[in-house]
């Protein structure tokens, strides 16, 4: 399966990959502070736990700064 993970083309033998592994493994994961876009859309975070990653999705982190 191919997929993008923050620009970052990325190849997987296995046939399902759940979004929450994936993140943490990528160590991307944090409770708070993040949204997840797939193909240009958020996810909610109510959906993230049973998102399942689907060839050529497009998957972006976007982490939430403070600033002044």
């Amino acid at each position: 399966m191919k997929f993008k993970l923050n620009n970052e083309e990325l190849n997987r033998q296995e046939s399902q990959i759940e979004l929450i592994p994936l993140l943490k493994e990528k160590k991307l994961y944090i409770d708070r502070g993040i949204a997840v876009a797939i193909n240009d859309e958020i996810l909610p975070k109510s959906n993230w736990d049973n998102y399942l990653v689907k060839e050529n999705d497009n998957i972006l982190i976007i982490t939430a700064t403070q600033g002044g």
